[in-house]
């Protein structure tokens, strides 16, 4: 078992991701309250009330274009321990610089 340690909290480097587009979804409506004739009697004072009555417009199947920009993140990763486990024939390398290390390991 490796032992354990406390990273603390860290932070990632800063890296700008730019314009980013959303996936194309989202056809929907909302319902709201009903008309009511407002006080005045003009267009340029509506009101509703609660309860079934208008719905909003679809917007329909649409996406959307987001800047994103340069930032960070910070995490905390706290105490922690890791297992590490070494097979007894160890890992399955073989560049001629593992093969001959290997040779003379078993020679000893």
């Amino acid at each position: 078992r490796a032992q354990d340690t406390d990273l603390g909290t860290k932070t990632t480097s800063s890296f700008d991701y730019g314009t980013k587009s959303t996936n194309t979804t989202g056809n929907h409506t909302h319902q709201f309250g009903g008309y009511i004739n407002s006080y005045w009697g003009d267009s340029n004072h509506t009101s509703f009330q609660p309860g079934g009555g208008a719905w909003t417009q679809a917007a329909g199947d649409h996406a959307h274009t987001v800047y994103i920009g340069g930032h960070e993140h910070t995490m905390y990763i706290g105490p922690h321990g890791h297992v590490v486990i070494v097979d007894a024939d160890g890992n399955a390398e073989t560049t001629v610089k593992n093969i001959a290390f290997n040779y003379i390991v078993r020679l000893a």
